[in-house]
């Protein structure tokens, strides 16, 4: 076997790997922190009362590592323009500055709420959601382990937003990796099935209860990160109407 092939092989198998490694200690740290260490906490309130079942766990991880599988194969086809220099990559940081570094993540998380919140709607659609997006829904009582449940061509989708930025964006590879890490971080914090309240003065912020709701309801609440999409564009559900 050419070595080339060979690495590009031992690539593909190490991102993979990384991308679930990731998913496993973050899910796992939310659903052990929450569905068992503070289970019995006045505090720590379920928003639908029902448990999840062992088995609903179980497909929502076994589908998640599928999803990590595209991913990885993703990959290959970014650093192919990235070494060749199709994309915006920076090196030095001192380039942009270090402020820029910051905002530039800050950019990524609002555009990808864009792109999250449109297709989000898309694949909503009579015609493409029992195609791509009824895998996801299977899971109308969400656990943490339900934030990468996805059917494949919906796994393509989500990875959509990376060649936007790398082809859009200066972009330095610390600042991807701290995007991807917060997506990670929020993908699975919505997931969670527990009522977590946003920060007082982030009255936009979508929270735990907003996307639960999207998924106990079937529609609404599309964002991802924040509920400005929904609430200009009429999607956002009210107290009344979550029921």
């Amino acid at each position: 076997m050419p070595v080339e092939e060979l690495s590009h092989i031992m690539v593909w198998i190490v991102t993979t790997l990384l991308f679930m490694l990731r998913y496993l200690v973050v899910a796992g740290l939310f659903y052990v922190l929450f569905y068992v260490f503070f289970k019995k906490k006045e505090w720590n309130q379920k928003i639908q009362h029902k448990k999840p079942r062992v088995g609903q766990i179980k497909k929502e991880i076994i589908y998640s590592l599928g999803t990590f599988i595209i991913y990885g194969s993703s990959i290959l086809l970014f650093l192919y323009w990235i070494r060749n220099g199709k994309t915006k990559l920076y090196t030095n940081i001192d380039t942009y500055g270090t402020v820029y570094l910051v905002l530039s993540i800050v950019f990524m998380v609002v555009l990808h709420d864009a792109y999250f919140y449109w297709t989000h709607r898309l694949i909503h659609h009579s015609k493409v959601f029992k195609y791509v997006h009824r895998t996801h829904h299977r899971f109308h009582n969400p656990t943490p382990w339900a934030a990468f449940a996805f059917h494949p061509l919906e796994g393509m989708l989500s990875m959509g937003i990376i060649p936007i930025i790398i082809f859009m964006v200066p972009y330095h590879q610390y600042a991807l990796i701290g995007f991807i890490s917060f997506m990670t971080l929020y993908n699975v914090f919505i997931h969670l099935g527990y009522k977590v309240s946003g920060f007082p003065y982030l009255k936009y912020q979508n929270t735990t209860m907003d996307h639960d709701y999207h998924h106990h309801k079937g529609h609404g609440n599309y964002g991802l990160y924040f509920n400005v999409w929904d609430k200009l564009m009429g999607t956002y559900l009210t107290k009344k109407e979550r029921g």
